[in-house]
């Protein structure tokens, strides 16, 4: 297929809707179309739209731009056109990799508007100006980003409501969304759930009594509300745990308190978000009305504080978070006895629940999931004598290098024909060349990753080759090569593994192991 298409692409960020009507959605679109119209040269294309709104320019972890970059290496797009660098993005590095190096090896021609830039009419200059002009828009985009992290920390501290979904028993108010407004429906279940706690009944109590009234949960009110939250809600499996019942029993909103700043992202144009310590939150009183009143939820708290377990032992708990229920599907609760056991909690809040009730205890489990690996470490052994003395790893090493030079050497040729040594006939068939190469090799590698999908389980199996005799199974060992263990009625047990599994099934006294 030839490159038949042109690419207006529009990004319009957060940030940019402080910004004015300027950076607007439509004033992108109408500007790139005018341009095309005015330019006959690009009258030959099939004009194609990708927009990102809402994303940040910093990182190309963005939809559209991943589907634009993927329809640029089927090689269907012969240009791109945006309004300025900064809308394709603000990463000075990424932006110049893009601009210098890929497109046009890839033979497509990019324009920038309002930078006056276009790729088909360089002439040799100007290359400095846009690396600097990358550099100023990257640098803009951190000063922006430290400035509305600023503004919002003082928006916090006058008492605005900032997050997207408010607290189940609350609505956005229509008037001033950053203000909370009583939902007195899920606020009566709100009210119950204090009630029941300040009479002495405990979280999980309380749960199975939401549950015997088939009272909703919050995510499952606020999906028949038509909140637009990706709640992965199904009628059956969502109900009333303690974990939720103590969640809003926790929360200070409740008392009319607006809570901020639980967590923030450490470094400026960052992505991940952690924690931060409670003394630091940002708590302003009276902003919205109370569900219920200061003394009722200190009194809660005084109870349910005193009921908390004493600290733990430091027992590394190899299966913990790994052994789940086969019929709800989620994890089982591991007891605190001497005689350590799982079992589903599903009969404690649901009197109908079809979920196994015995339960299963950890060494046993861990005894068989053991043998299991023995079994595993056979096959390990049996595939490696069957390559040869050449392990799989150091042959994806080779074909690894082998494609690291090649991609080495796309820049090569095309400074040689940038600089006359090459010419245009010969950087086509080098090029070509390097992407059947390159093809090739990355068939051979995915066909190596076909036989050992996780990395990791082989080097695990490596360790314990060292070590044939373990009588215990470790943490390491289960997170290396168990995702999940799955207990259905009778104690059979499916193994899920980290990896290609051709096992076949191990018996256990109690039941039936295996995947």
């Amino acid at each position: 297929m030839g490159k038949h298409l042109l690419a207006c692409y529009i990004r319009l960020s957060r940030e940019d809707e402080n910004e004015g009507e300027s950076n607007s959605v439509a004033n992108q679109r109408a500007l790139l179309q005018n341009y095309i119209q005015n330019n006959p040269e690009l009258s030959g294309y099939q004009i194609v739209e990708f927009c990102d709104d809402g994303h940040s320019g910093t990182h190309f972890d963005r939809p559209a731009v991943q589907a634009l970059l993927e329809e640029v290496r089927a090689g269907n797009i012969g240009c791109i056109v945006v309004k300025d660098l900064s809308r394709f993005g603000r990463n000075y590095i990424e932006v110049g990799e893009y601009l210098e190096h890929i497109f046009p090896f890839l033979g497509v021609r990019f324009i920038s508007v309002n930078d006056h830039f276009d790729s088909g009419r360089l002439d040799g200059s100007g290359g400095l100006e846009l690396g600097f002009r990358n550099l100023l828009y990257s640098l803009y985009s951190k000063d922006l980003s430290q400035k509305i992290r600023t503004a919002r920390k003082t928006r916090m501290e006058r008492g605005e409501f900032l997050s997207s979904f408010p607290p189940f028993g609350y609505l956005k108010s229509p008037q001033n969304p950053k203000k909370l407004v009583v939902d007195p429906q899920a606020a009566a279940i709100v009210q119950d759930i204090f009630q029941m706690a300040e009479e002495g009944k405990n979280a999980v109590e309380i749960a199975a009594s939401l549950n015997a009234r088939q009272i909703p949960t919050p995510g499952a009110y606020k999906k028949r509300k038509g909140c637009r939250h990706p709640f992965s809600v199904t009628e059956r499996h969502n109900y009333w745990r303690n974990t939720t019942v103590l969640a809003i029993l926790r929360d200070q909103r409740y008392t009319g308190k607006l809570v901020s700043g639980k967590s923030r992202v450490p470094v400026v144009g960052g992505k991940g978000k952690q924690p931060v310590p409670q003394r630091e939150w940002i708590v302003v009183p009276n902003t919205h009305e109370p569900i219920v009143s200061e003394e009722l939820f200190d009194s809660v708290q005084k109870r349910f504080s005193a009921s908390k377990r004493g600290k733990r032992g430091t027992d590394p708990r190899p299966l913990a978070g790994k052994v789940k229920c086969g019929v709800c599907r989620r994890a089982m609760r591991r007891s605190h006895s001497a005689s350590v056991y799982y079992v589903c909690e599903s009969h404690r809040y649901l009197a109908d629940s079809n979920c196994p009730k015995e339960k299963i205890w950890e060494k046993d489990l861990a005894q068989a999931l053991l043998s299991a690996i023995h079994t595993q470490m056979a096959v390990f052994l049996d595939m490696e004598n069957k390559n040869d003395t050449t392990s799989l790893t150091e042959r994806k090493d080779r074909l690894q290098a082998a494609l690291a030079k090649l991609n080495a050497s796309k820049k090569i040729f095309y400074e040689q024909y940038k600089s006359g040594l090459l010419d245009f006939a010969g950087y086509t068939r080098q090029k070509e060349t390097i992407r059947r190469q390159t093809a090739e090799l990355e068939a051979q590698i995915a066909k190596l990753e076909a036989i050992w999908k996780n990395r990791s389980a082989e080097l695990c199996f490596k360790d314990i080759r060292q070590h044939p005799v373990f009588a215990q199974l470790s943490r390491k060992m289960a997170d290396a090569l168990v995702d999940s263990i799955y207990v259905h009625e009778n104690q059979v047990v499916d193994i899920v593994w980290n990896f290609r599994d051709d096992l076949v099934l191990t018996e256990h006294p109690q039941g039936r192991w295996g995947r």
